[in-house]
């Protein structure tokens, strides 16, 4: 697999904010976001034995994050599938551009889906997926969602597994008002990003 990094930490956002858990951070996106740095970060390659031994080590809970980890469909399903034998808790973090089958989908705790503007995401696949939580990201940038748009989205979503986050990579994360404001008037979840304001990873 091509991998970023390993990682053990506190789940900053979501629906597991604030949980410790051993981060997987796999290489390569089809989307260019903005301000996103995941393309000039180092890589290697790395055989599902070794990558599998490295997070055998660490702790209870597997966050595969990335870039986007579905660019990588067989090894992502095989990893999964052996993390599912180790009885690890496994979570998910996708642009959900790329539909995971349903096989593979089930052994996951939480799919963390967070569509970016503009991108062809598939939201009436994962809408209906009690293990999926969706996370828009409101802001400015192209990529980000305004309040009208979430408005409009969220109307025909279970508001239980919808997030609302503001973007920012700056400590004081100036738009979080703004999205606890929105998400608060429309019944749906706040995620802070706790890693942005405490300066951890």
């Amino acid at each position: 697999m091509r991998l970023i990094e390993i990682f053990y930490s506190m789940q900053g956002e979501g629906p597991a904010m604030g949980r410790p858990a051993t981060f997987v951070r796999l290489a390569d996106c089809n989307l260019r976001c903005e301000g996103c740095d995941t393309d000039k970060e180092p890589t290697r390659t790395i055989a599902l034995s070794a990558l599998l031994e490295e997070i055998r080590l660490l702790g209870h809970r597997v966050v595969i994050t990335g870039g986007e980890p579905t660019l990588q469909m067989a090894e992502l399903s095989e990893l999964i599938s052996a993390l599912k034998c180790m009885c690890k808790e496994i979570h998910i973090e996708t642009n959900g551009t790329n539909p995971i089958d349903a096989a593979i989908l089930e052994k996951i705790h939480y799919a963390v889906v967070s569509p970016k503007r503009g991108s062809n995401f598939h939201l009436d696949y994962w809408a209906d997926k009690a293990n999926v939580h969706l996370k828009f990201v409101l802001g400015t940038a192209a990529w980000c969602w305004t309040s009208e748009q979430l408005e409009e989205l969220v109307s025909g979503l279970d508001r239980e597994r919808v997030w609302i986050m503001a973007y920012g990579t700056d400590q004081d994360m100036r738009g979080a008002r703004v999205a606890w404001d929105l998400a608060l008037r429309l019944g749906v979840n706040y995620s802070d990003r706790l890693h942005i304001r405490l300066r951890r990873r």
